[in-house]
């Protein structure tokens, strides 16, 4: 399937590339994580997808800047790694979503719930692809039905739940501003190899993250990109997901042995296609000339990282990092 990008995001994406330049010598020279000036990126969690993992919490990220903490992603447990990381709850005033899928939303009810429970109705905007309005309506109403009747928690937290939040659903080539910081979001291929691919209700989101000081662009989950590569022009940080396609094919044929071929060829196509693989993270970060690459949304096992990590920089010769979770960069 060939990937095109829409005219708005062709037309930001432009912009951000001439704003960006190339490299000077120096730049290119000094990895990005020694002593960042501007905003920095801690990863949360580093797992990838919805199985639960011993060592890695599921998908979410944060992204600082002065006093502004951005939650970007909120898997299952964000808000424990939130404390882990020696942030409140009340700190966060803006969240960011890249889609729907449950590795990357499962803490949200978490996070809603636990924030009226604390009595932090300070605003909080959301934003996220189409269907995230009604994704935060639905947890407002779970939390309205857990403080009715005997629960009784209306005696000390009798506000409305939902009325400090605001949702902001983005289109491909939005963009907008979060105290200092300005956000590109691209619509990107992880939803390309279904049928619902060209759909706009139905989009994955890359953002980038433009302050002074330095850029970072997020994929979330996507596949090879065109349009994420554009987006990455040029950029300080490179935040990507990876795995291996041939290991987790291997995983699934032992996990589902009477599977039909063509149930196989599907998460196959799946695999290859809306999702990353060593070599294609090396291609996206070299043909971006981001300057440095940390990978999260990790679904290698240990074993096969430094394989990896040597696939990558046969394409991509800049500082390349594994996250493991509470890393910042």
């Amino acid at each position: 399937m060939k990937l095109i990008m829409s005219a708005a995001a062709a037309a930001i994406i432009a912009s951000i590339a001439s704003l960006a330049g190339e490299p000077t010598a120096a730049q290119a020279q000094t990895p990005s994580m020694q002593n960042p000036i501007g905003p920095t990126f801690m990863v949360l969690g580093s797992n990838s997808g919805p199985g639960p993992n011993p060592t890695r919490a599921q998908p979410a990220n944060l992204v600082q800047y002065g006093s502004q903490k951005i939650l970007v992603d909120v898997g299952d447990g964000a808000s424990g790694q939130l404390g882990k990381a020696g942030v409140g709850l009340g700190q966060i005033d803006t969240v960011i979503i890249s889609h729907l899928h449950f590795d990357h939303t499962g803490g949200l009810f978490a996070f809603l719930g636990q924030r009226y429970q604390l009595l932090q109705d300070q605003p909080l905007s959301i934003y996220g692809p189409r269907g995230t309005r009604a994704l935060v309506a639905s947890l407002v109403a779970g939390i309205g039905a857990s403080i009715e009747g005997p629960n009784d928690m209306r005696a000390f937290a009798p506000g409305d739940p939902g009325a400090s939040i605001t949702v902001v659903e983005l289109d491909d080539g939005a963009t907008f501003d979060v105290d200092g910081i300005h956000v590109v979001a691209i619509k990107n291929s992880h939803f390309s190899a279904t049928k619902n691919g060209d759909d706009p209700n139905f989009a994955s989101l890359s953002f980038r993250f433009e302050a002074p000081g330095r850029s970072i662009v997020y994929t979330g989950d996507t596949g090879p990109s065109p349009a994420v590569e554009a987006l990455a022009k040029n950029v300080d940080l490179l935040v990507s997901e990876i795995m291996d396609p041939d290991i987790l094919m291997q995983q699934t044929r032992a996990a589902l042995p009477g599977a039909p071929q063509a149930q196989l060829d599907r998460i196959d196509a799946h695999f290859r296609r809306q999702h990353l693989s060593p070599e294609s993270v090396g291609l996206m970060a070299s043909r971006s000339g981001a300057r440095s690459l940390v990978l999260t949304h990790n679904a290698l096992p240990d074993s096969a990282i430094a394989s990896a990590g040597h696939e990558i920089s046969n394409h991509f010769a800049g500082p390349t990092y594994f996250a493991a979770d509470l890393d910042e960069f």
